[in-house]
């Protein structure tokens, strides 16, 4: 299959020569590296022979490549991407790569290869970049307000539907990543969980908070539901890095839904470092000095959570006016985010740096569990930070 793919990715380099970046790339030569951290679309970088030119290429098929074709997904996925990119660039001053080659009919995209980049996760295990990380909520909040239903109007919220429908396929298999399986028996097949660990998620998935929100995470994900256009996916890995630069990628999830999910999904891989940073921190001695700062880094992605929820709180606020729904948008975030760090922990998909870390697994399922338990619409960023770090 792998080699099918990449036959027509050489293929369709070849048929578009004629665009001078990709001239560039195959006039001596194309060297194809498979990219191994798609759960989604078989993705290259393809690289010029002496490797001094690159781009990015994605192959987005009718099914989810980790999965097969027992999960069929729309390959339209590639317009989406495609569409998604230019809109976040008209109006987030170059957030995301940009777009070389689009070959519809093949479901092929070529992108930018941000060379130098590094993924946002992969940096905040050893640092963390606070400018960087309030950019990106201000990033956040350009996107969720210049396409809000209350800043735009019925009118051209209807084109922005139109341009931005949620996929059934994809929103399916989405919200059963999310929603279903971490929280259904066979998550006690994944191979990373200890022991105390799957005892607690036993005791998690039966609790009455728990189950509540997750009923309403799914009405409010549903393919009809949402006021503006999200990212769709914005973990730690849809986001690269480079002095103070944030990119966006990754953007084929982007649709009209509810905004406070990018957002929690986003925390959501901020609690998880800061509990994987505290444990490291606390056993230092008898793990060993690997040379981060870990309890620096840790105080400053707890700085980063309050940071990232006061700005993007107080700017759609301040864009949309009295009509933004403080008090229900925040409601949001506390459940999406509480779902969302049980449904890490559960996995499959999972930060990978805790895997050996049942101690920190177990500390992300108890901050979630007081997220859900405590979480009121008087809860400020402060009191939050208060629930992740005790």
């Amino acid at each position: 299959m792998e080699e099918d793919v990449e036959a027509t990715v050489r293929e369709t380099l070849q048929e578009h020569s004629h665009v001078k970046e990709l001239a560039d790339i195959i006039k001596d030569g194309i060297r194809l590296q498979p990219i191994e951290n798609g759960f989604l679309n078989h993705v290259f970088r393809a690289q010029s022979s002496d490797e001094s030119k690159s781009c990015i290429v994605k192959v987005y098929s009718s099914c989810a490549k980790a999965y097969g074709e027992d999960t069929p997904m729309e390959p339209e996925r590639s317009q989406r991407e495609v569409a998604a990119i230019e809109y976040l660039n008209s109006i987030s001053l170059r957030c995301c790569p940009n777009i070389i080659l689009h070959n519809e009919a093949k479901h092929i995209v070529c992108l930018e290869d941000l060379r130098g980049f590094i993924s946002w996760r992969e940096y905040l295990l050893t640092s963390c970049d606070l400018k960087a990380g309030a950019k990106l909520a201000d990033t956040l909040v350009t996107l969720h307000s210049s396409s809000h239903r209350l800043k735009v109007g019925d009118g051209e919220f209807d084109k922005l539907k139109q341009t931005f429908c949620a996929f059934p396929l994809q929103t399916a298999f989405l919200c059963k990543t999310h929603f279903i399986k971490p929280f259904s028996d066979e998550s006690h097949q994944n191979p990373n969980l200890h022991d105390a660990v799957r005892q607690k998620l036993n005791e998690v998935k039966a609790d009455a908070a728990v189950l509540k929100a997750l009923t309403l995470a799914k009405e409010w994900m549903a393919v009809d539901a949402g006021d503006c256009c999200i990212h769709g996916d914005l973990h730690a890995d849809s986001l690269l890095f480079k002095d103070e630069q944030i990119k966006l990628i990754d953007l084929e999830c982007s649709r009209i839904g509810p905004p406070a999910f990018d957002v929690a999904l986003l925390v959501c891989c901020y609690v998880m470092l800061y509990h994987y940073h505290q444990h490291r921190a606390q056993n230092e001695a008898t793990e060993g000095d690997d040379g981060i700062n870990h309890s620096y880094v840790r105080r400053h992605i707890l700085d980063l959570i309050c940071i990232t929820l006061s700005r993007y709180m107080d700017g759609m606020g301040r864009l949309l006016g009295d009509s933004f729904d403080h008090h229900q948008v925040w409601k949001q975030v506390l459940l999406f985010l509480g779902v969302e760090i049980i449904a890490w922990i559960s996995g499959p998909p999972c930060l990978r740096e805790l895997n050996a870390l049942p101690e920190a697994q177990l500390n992300c399922l108890n901050t979630a569990l007081r997220i859900l338990h405590k979480q009121s619409l008087s809860l400020d960023t402060q009191d939050l930070s208060k629930l992740i770090h005790n």
